[in-house]
């Protein structure tokens, strides 16, 4: 395929609504970059990092704790105190200086977490252990811990820690907040009837089993108005020892409904192999885009020719690149003008701020 002659879907402007247009249909993905602060804040180097990427349509911050009880691995940014605010501000402000635009992404690992870093015990839905040992950076090695399943009072506070996180990226100067409710974290685990097994008003069916993410994004919304807004989604269990059970299409596609009406930015599609599972009759994206309305944004791997043929079958409408990303800081430039990418490799991690 000659990207060059063929790319117009990639650069083809987008209305997200409420004044903020993007240029082209490439984001980029959220990425864990392993360089917070001590205090849990952006790395001096973040500012640069992004503002290299700012051709992108749109950029997407790395997860960034809502609280530092929910970190679960190492050097992991958080939007948790006051004191975060000015850091992402730098961040925002140099984005914004070379013209692009940034959502931030809000995060609670959920039981993911890991009392070597949060110092506590790591809370879920319900105390649901899959026991996998976990490699983290610096040669430590740790397994999952047993999580204490949150009691019902509790639960309105871990969404206000979202509503305080909104409020301070808002205050930051971000474009927008992404909720991750993907990849095996708090909000799929209150989705999935796996680690869901309450018998109260936040699980016992599901209605409850949805109350919690749409209480967080309609927390969310509130604080940043229509279309500011996105949601990532894992139609698939691909990540954090998730599993499927039956009734979890039916879970999704009620949810998927349901937020459609609180004008939503876009939903992105959760780290995912996409390919056919007989379970949800087709790919993750391919289910997404059945029962979403809106923008939907692909993700999980996209070489340039497999993003340009998803855009142009409508399979999606935006495009979001990790990797690639990573390893080509001017990956618009190169897209644009049909050149190849750099390989990205793992030693490429220790260049980056």
């Amino acid at each position: 395929m000659n990207m060059k002659a063929d790319n117009d879907a990639l650069f083809a402007p987008l209305d997200l609504g409420s004044g903020l247009v993007l240029p082209n249909r490439v984001v980029l993905a959220p990425c864990t970059r392993n360089r917070a602060t001590p205090e849990l804040g952006p790395s001096a180097g973040a500012a640069a990092y992004y503002a290299q990427r700012a051709q992108a349509g749109l950029l997407i911050t790395e997860a960034i704790l809502v609280t530092p009880e929910a970190q679960g691995y190492l050097d992991t940014p958080g939007l948790f105190a006051n004191s975060h605010v000015s850091g992402w501000r730098q961040v925002c402000d140099a984005v914004h200086a070379e013209g692009g635009r940034i959502f931030a992404q809000l995060w609670h690992t959920g039981r993911i977490a890991h009392s070597h870093w949060a110092k506590v015990q790591p809370v879920a839905p319900s105390a649901v252990l899959d026991p996998v040992l976990r490699r983290q950076a610096g040669g430590v090695e740790l397994y999952n811990e047993m999580p204490r399943a949150l009691g019902a009072q509790e639960i309105p506070g871990v969404i206000d820690l979202f509503r305080q996180a909104a409020q301070r990226a808002h205050a930051a100067g971000f474009d927008g907040i992404e909720i991750h409710g993907a990849n095996g974290y708090l909000i799929e685990q209150f989705l999935r009837q796996h680690t869901n097994r309450r018998d109260d008003a936040w699980g016992a069916d599901l209605p409850g089993r949805l109350r919690f993410a749409l209480a967080v994004t309609q927390a969310c919304v509130e604080v940043w108005g229509p279309h500011r807004v996105g949601l990532r989604l894992s139609a698939w269990p691909d990540f954090g020892e998730m599993r499927w059970s039956e009734g979890d299409n039916e879970t999704y596609i009620a949810l998927l409904q349901q937020v459609a009406g609180l004008q939503l930015a876009y939903v992105h599609t959760g780290i995912t192999q996409d390919s056919p599972r007989e379970q949800i009759d087709g790919t993750p994206s391919a289910f997404l885009r059945r029962h979403w309305p809106g923008v939907l944004i692909g993700n999980g791997g996209h070489t340039p020719e497999t993003a340009l043929q998803h855009l142009q079958a409508g399979d999606f409408d935006l495009v979001s690149f990790g990797r690639s990303f990573i390893a080509n800081p001017d990956l618009v430039t190169r897209l644009r003008e049909g050149l190849a990418l750099r390989p990205y490799h793992h030693d490429v991690l220790k260049a980056l701020a």
